[in-house]
């Protein structure tokens, strides 16, 4: 989503400043290399949820416990890192309502209605705005703005949140997939919004680069043999998932708080990797960096469009041929969902304008 910056008239021709008049502040520019991320990203979220439905070959299986273990955590990272501002000034919490809640409420009826139409599932009011599908995210994001102050006057919080997501995975409160991925996830929208910007700037390094090429390629063959489960018990997806408590997954505390830690670990190093081979100039989908909440929300109807039909069930599509056609496809409608005619088309749901249910703002910090 693109940020929203205070415009100042610059003097036009043949007028000066008033004397006296401190200098406008410098406009601030965008950091090209964190919207390439963004988008990059945002691309890989609708790449693994059609590889979701294509579990029966073992190398496509491989590759999604690959982009599965750092896509999200990863996603979750940049949210924390774009939610720095709310250190700082408590009218960034003014937002939360207006870019979070109200789409949430657009897109839960939008999902529950095409659920109710495609698959003929009974509507139940009780059930209308509970979170389906990809929505989870928008409750998690909530939960997690909010509690961002907590985070700035703590001395470790990158510590005190992963604590929290290993312990959290032992309480009751993991039959709810949304508030177990909330609290899993959490270490990694903590280390956004705490980490030195310094840390990050290492990995646009050319040594960084070749180094995260070899980690991602390393990692296919790893997780191919790791899923043959020979070597190593078979990887649990309840873990990549982040919706499932240790003894849902069928695991003590304290083997659930070894594998998530794990699963933790391998995040951060994958994630690591892929930031390290994005570009770091302007390219051309850099400006789509800025819509990736329009590919998030937009490609689930989507996809489950071709879900609830069958369509994505079809022998044809389950060959190495159809995969590849597959991925190109998912890869194709990330980008198209990114591009400015749909954020015009779609304004309405993904950044509605909401803010006159806020009251006016005082300026307070």
């Amino acid at each position: 989503m693109t940020d929203i910056l205070p415009q100042t008239r610059p003097p036009s021709a043949g007028e000066s400043a008033p004397t006296g008049a401190p200098a406008p502040p410098p406009k601030r520019q965008r950091d090209a290399f964190f919207d390439n991320a963004k988008f990059c990203t945002a691309v890989l979220v609708v790449v693994g949820h059609v590889w979701a439905e294509f579990g029966d070959s073992r190398s496509a299986h491989a590759a999604y416990v690959v982009l599965y273990g750092f896509h999200m955590p990863l996603f979750v990272f940049m949210s924390g890192y774009f939610s720095r501002g709310f250190l700082r000034s408590t009218d960034k919490f003014r937002s939360i309502f207006p870019t979070l809640v109200v789409p949430y409420v657009i897109f839960i009826v939008l999902y529950r209605t095409q659920l109710i139409v495609l698959k003929d599932v009974d509507f139940r009011l009780n059930e209308l705005f509970s979170p389906h599908f990809l929505m989870w995210f928008l409750v998690a994001m909530v939960l997690w703005r909010l509690s961002v102050p907590l985070w700035g006057h703590l001395r470790h919080p990158f510590a005190v949140s992963l604590a929290i997501s290993l312990v959290g995975g032992s309480w009751a409160f993991n039959t709810d997939g949304t508030i177990a991925r909330a609290a899993g996830l959490l270490p990694f929208f903590v280390l956004g919004l705490a980490i030195n910007p310094d840390h990050v700037a290492v990995l646009r390094r050319s040594w960084a680069r070749w180094a995260g090429f070899a980690i991602l390629i390393a990692a296919l063959p790893i997780a191919y043999v790791w899923e043959l489960g020979t070597v190593l018990p078979k990887i649990n997806k309840g873990f990549i998932w982040w919706n499932q408590g240790y003894r849902d997954m069928g695991y003590s505390g304290l083997e659930g708080m070894s594998g998530r830690l794990l699963t933790v670990a391998l995040a951060i190093v994958l994630g690591a990797a892929f930031l390290a081979i994005i570009p770091r100039g302007h390219t051309w989908f850099t400006r789509m960096g800025t819509r990736t909440m329009y590919i998030y929300l937009l490609h689930g109807l989507i996809v489950k469009c071709f879900d609830y039909t069958g369509l994505l069930a079809e022998p044809v599509l389950h060959t190495p041929l159809g995969l590849v056609g597959v991925t190109a496809s998912a890869l194709a409608l990330g980008i198209v969902l990114g591009t400015a005619p749909v954020q015009r088309a779609t304004h309405w749901a993904v950044e509605p304008r909401a803010r006159w249910l806020l009251k006016p703002s005082h300026g307070r910090t």
